[in-house]
């Protein structure tokens, strides 16, 4: 009897397996986009970046129905697609490495939700494209560009050069029948946003055509388990006045700490860059020592880059400090900020104040520096004085400046209360510039809308913040309004 039953107990789970086998073998042609892009980016390892965009969304946000003419084009086509695709849904991509100097990827994929199959191959046939079939895919390629339709899926494929459409698109539609991503890449695949993009910096490193493949075996493995599990999360939104772009470092603390962050600073640059009413500001407050530690142990060639921009005295001083030389000269601290008139900083009169910090053998660069001004400068007491800018050397750092809205206590404005805190931090006051006068191109005049923008870098990722004045309306609607009016104002300009 008990071999009964145990042999009954065994056909159960045998037969359970089978019927769940055979259901997720089917259920992975029915996934939809998201699905299918999660299962795409684990079965290949060669995508580094992906994410998705609402492209409806951001549409509808620039009020795109209220463009003249050009909204009876736009409305027809969207209409037409809507028959064959969810377009109301987010597109999703993924990029595959290694990229070209260019920074062109290797592949782009594009996956998009079909609503009705043959509503789609109905719309791609009065395109004049003649679609292709392999098995259940229907597929066509032009020049870089192949799509394929499976069931619920349209993929899209643009790889450079010559390749086999049909085996990439095969390739791609087998891929998203695999296992499903977890942990960071599902949550970047499930954030909400206007644009998500996610970074897997281990596949990035794995992937790069560098001096990486260099490395000694010990310091290879290192790195490798110090990216393992590393990624780059970045969510944009648009909206009522504003556009904000947060990207975070999902990190471990072990990468955090070998990096050049240096974070919560307290208001210490920014005392050093004296007072007035700024308009406009960046300041860097880096570890220096860290930041040369890592490049020499995994950036072979890092150093090289770091350096080659630098005058050629400051290069020569480098030279002869020996290992971390830019920690010796600097102190990784250093800013500047605009004040007075913004009209004048285009060309006119410069009205600002900076600070470069320096490290324990400075007075290397410093001495550079005393030769330079003392040939042609006026010098009164530590201060040189070239026309209207002055030049302080101390022992602590560099000062400079012009003008005269220099004096008294800095009054930062209120939405850059925190500048000088992070390792990186800047903000610029759109609000206090005269558009007109600063003979900008049509295209950047648009910058009369908006308030100002604050960027923050900090161990833990960036944030970057542009608000218009017009905190009510969608930021996209009021970027549309104006160069709705300005094309308008050029029309009705060429038929006076």
């Amino acid at each position: 009897m008990k071999k009964h039953i145990k042999a009954l107990i065994f056909s159960i789970f045998a037969f359970s397996g089978i019927l769940i086998t055979s259901s997720c073998s089917s259920d992975s042609k029915e996934r939809d986009a998201a699905e299918a892009t999660s299962a795409l980016i684990e079965a290949n390892e060669k995508i580094v970046a992906f994410g998705h965009v609402d492209a409806m969304n951001i549409l509808n946000n620039s009020d795109y129905k209220n463009i003249p003419k050009v909204n009876i084009i736009l409305g027809s086509v969207l209409g037409n697609w809507k028959k064959g695709l969810e377009i109301d849904k987010p597109i999703y991509y993924a990029l595959e490495a290694p990229f070209s100097q260019n920074g062109t990827p290797e592949s782009v994929y594009a996956i998009i939700n079909i609503k009705n199959k043959d509503s789609l191959s109905s719309i791609i046939s009065e395109m004049g494209y003649s679609l292709e079939k392999e098995g259940d895919i229907s597929f066509h390629q032009e020049d870089d560009v192949t799509f394929g339709i499976r069931e619920k899926l349209l993929i899209i494929i643009s790889k450079p050069g010559d390749y086999d459409g049909k085996v990439k698109i095969k390739e791609a539609f087998t891929f998203t029948e695999g296992d499903l991503s977890e942990d960071k890449t599902q949550e970047i695949i499930e954030q909400k946003g206007d644009i998500v993009a996610g970074v897997d910096i281990a596949r990035l490193f794995t992937t790069s055509n560098t001096s990486l493949e260099n490395l000694p075996a010990d310091k290879k493995d290192e790195l490798t388990n110090l990216v393992e599990d590393a990624f780059v999360k970045t969510v944009v939104n648009f909206e009522n006045g504003a556009i904000n772009f947060e990207s975070n470092n999902l990190f471990s603390d072990e990468l955090k700490d070998k990096l050049f962050f240096k974070d919560k600073n307290g208001s210490t640059l920014v005392s050093q860059l004296g007072g007035g009413n700024p308009w406009m500001g960046v300041a860097v407050n880096l570890d220096l020592r860290k930041g040369e530690d890592f490049i020499s142990s995994y950036l072979p060639d890092g150093k090289k880059d770091l350096i080659s921009g630098l005058p050629t005295e400051v290069k020569f001083a480098l030279l002869t400090l020996g290992e971390n030389p830019l920690s010796k000269l600097f102190s990784g601290q250093a800013g500047f900020v605009l004040n007075g008139d913004p009209k004048s900083a285009m060309g006119m009169e410069l009205e600002y104040s900076s600070f470069l910090g320096m490290g324990p053998k400075g007075e290397i660069l410093q001495q550079l520096l005393k030769e330079q001004f003392g040939a042609f400068g006026i010098k009164n007491g530590d201060t040189y004085e070239v026309g209207e800018l002055k030049v302080k050397l101390a022992k602590k750092g560099i000062y400079a400046s012009s003008g005269k809205g220099n004096s008294g206590k800095i009054n930062l404005p209120s939405y850059a209360k925190n500048f000088g805190e992070d390792s990186f931090s800047m903000f610029i006051a759109f609000e206090k510039m005269d558009v007109a006068s600063l003979e900008l191109e049509d295209e950047a005049k648009v910058i009369e809308i908006l308030q100002y923008m604050t960027v923050n870098v900090n161990r833990d990722g960036t944030k970057v913040i542009v608000a218009a004045k017009n905190k009510n309306t969608n930021i996209l609607k009021q970027i549309k309004d104006y160069y709705t009016k300005q094309i308008m104002d050029k029309i009705d300009g060429m038929g006076a």
